[in-house]
């Protein structure tokens, strides 16, 4: 009786898949700030003026933390002359959580934001000057172009 064996089929290798982007790639940038001594007032103008919705604060050039629109939308409406009274250092996010690596890959920005409840952050040089901001927009482009390059 002869005996035939079936081919071996042919090894797959598993599809490589390049590396997320990393914030430096998506951030927004050039940094406009505020000092920590400005008031939330200042804050304001600036956002309004340049069309932000977020604002980093830094004190001797070096991040501080971010403020959001919805920060100072929240001090408003507790109290309008607030804007002129309360300094932006007093009421940015706290500094250490807010910041990334410009190196961070855009998943482990994603994972940090919503760790947090937040919806952006400040990439830092390891001066802890401020090279940009990433929001969930940014991350939401990504995705998408991720999906479509996929699909």
């Amino acid at each position: 009786m002869d005996t035939t064996t079936a081919p071996e089929p042919a090894t797959r290798t598993a599809p490589t898949r390049a590396a997320p982007p990393r914030v430096s790639d998506v951030m927004h940038g050039p940094v406009v700030a505020v000092d920590t001594s400005d008031n939330l007032w200042t804050a304001m103008d600036v956002m309004l003026t340049r069309g932000l919705r977020h604002l980093v604060v830094t004190r001797g050039g070096r991040a501080h933390g971010i403020l959001s629109d919805r920060d100072v939308a929240a001090t408003w409406a507790m109290d309008p002359i607030g804007l002129k009274n309360r300094q932006a250092g007093r009421t940015a996010a706290p500094a250490e959580q807010v910041f990334l690596s410009p190196d961070t890959d855009v998943v482990a920005a994603a994972v940090r934001m919503r760790e947090l409840g937040v919806d952006a952050l400040v990439v830092v040089a390891s001066t802890g000057a401020p090279l940009g901001v990433v929001t969930d927009h940014d991350l939401l482009g990504v995705l998408a172009v991720l999906i479509r390059a996929h699909a």
